[in-house]
């Protein structure tokens, strides 16, 4: 996970829930951080991250946060502890006689990483007012701070939009900051008494569970195959139309295929979207479930990668909103997630958006169970209670000889 180094974790308290979704957790500096006497919040964030990354012996997030006085900007802003230790509240109240009491609070997230800074950053606009009672006998200056809108975390609020900041990038710093090293590609591994049930299907070797399934309506489902990929219809096909783009190598998930391979996969995809289209007039639904490399999805014939392709016109993005995304352009880009540290949920939805969704604790099936349930089919989900036998012979003969790259 990523880690928010804070000596006060208390602020961050009311923000529990958007941590939690963010995979950020909460640790205390062994030592305190260095705290620059510098009014760019610039400057003492990448101070702060630096010594932080040295600290901890990795990237992590820290926080500096402060008012800036409208009559005075960009002051006190990083300086605000100090300058209300300095002063204190009469002599802040000296300092805005006769002045704008015009404010603003800031709040700005920063991490050190490849020798730069990256920097996130939330405020909410106000005003200073001298009327306000300290809490607890004592006071400082956010007490004085009233927000021009009220929000959900009141005076908190630049925290909130800090994190909301943060939240577009936080997936992306996760794979950046992820420590794990794995092969480019993962052998099916020899368990006794257990063989990946893809590779026993292609390599013919003994019985698989298609053939238990299906017997003799049809002796092999395969409707495309070349060196390196092959296309097929999947068990449990809900709906006619689906198909699984599988490696004929065994590997852990498409991330971990050779980049070389990659491009290739892109053009196959296409001429199988092409296909699709023609017959469904639908351009396809493209998903696959990755798998953490050093967690996997439970068994070895999950993690045999692949994607599934379905002619549903559903919006899977809703259901997935709360989970840190990450854009896909080519997948090429998928080497990225290698490394991913919760897995990860490729999405292509039908207008070609690609995205990948932080898949830690991916209930099984999810986008099935969406897409079934969007149709009008919910009970067709799980492969096992829905074999689909007629609608994958169906999509096989529609399909068989069609896609051409």
């Amino acid at each position: 996970m990523l880690t928010l180094v804070t000596s006060n974790p208390a602020k961050y308290a009311p923000f529990k829930q958007d941590l939690d979704r963010l995979r950020i957790c909460i640790e205390r500096p062994h030592a305190p951080l260095p705290e620059l006497q510098s009014l760019s919040f610039a400057e003492n964030l990448a101070a702060k991250a630096r010594a932080a990354a040295a600290m901890f012996g990795r990237p992590v997030l820290v926080d500096d946060a402060g008012v800036v006085l409208e009559e005075y900007a960009p002051f006190p802003g990083p300086l605000t502890s100090t300058v209300i230790k300095s002063l204190g509240i009469p002599g802040l109240q000296r300092l805005l006689a006769g002045a704008s009491n015009r404010a603003r609070m800031e709040c700005h997230l920063g991490c050190w990483m490849d020798e730069r800074l990256r920097s996130w950053n939330g405020q909410i606009e106000g005003r200073i007012d001298f009327t306000h009672r300290p809490r607890d006998g004592r006071m400082i200056l956010s007490d004085l701070f009233v927000p021009d809108e009220q929000a959900e975390h009141g005076r908190l609020a630049h925290r909130a939009r800090a994190l909301a900041s943060l939240k577009g990038a936080a997936f992306e710093l996760h794979l950046q900051a992820a420590q794990a090293s794995a092969p480019q590609i993962i052998p099916c591994p020899a368990a006794t008494g257990y063989e990946c049930p893809f590779c026993a299907e292609f390599d013919q070797d003994g019985p698989s569970i298609f053939q238990e399934m299906m017997g003799d309506r049809l002796v092999s489902r395969i409707v495309y195959e070349d060196e390196h990929f092959i296309v097929m219809p999947p068990l449990g096909e809900f709906m006619e139309g689906g198909l699984l783009v599988l490696t004929r190598a065994h590997v852990l998930s498409l991330a971990h295929v050779e980049d070389a391979l990659l491009g290739h996969l892109e053009r196959l995809l296409k001429a199988i979207g092409g296909a699709v289209q023609k017959r469904w007039g639908v351009a396809p639904l493209v998903f696959e479930h990755g798998p953490a490399p050093q967690w996997g999805k439970g068994v070895c014939c999950v993690d045999h990668a692949h994607l599934n392709v379905f002619p549903a016109v559903v919006q899977v993005y809703p259901h997935l909103a709360e989970r840190m995304s990450f854009p896909i352009g080519a997948l090429s880009e998928l080497s990225q997630l290698r490394h991913a540290e919760f897995g990860y949920l490729l999405v292509q939805e039908n207008d070609g958006t690609r995205l990948a969704y932080d898949g830690k604790d991916v209930p099984t099936q999810l986008v099935r169970r969406i897409i079934c349930d969007a149709i009008g089919l919910p009970e067709r989900w799980h492969w096992r209670d829905y074999p689909g036998a007629s609608e994958l012979v169906a999509t096989f003969n529609a399909v068989n000889g069609q896609i051409h790259l």
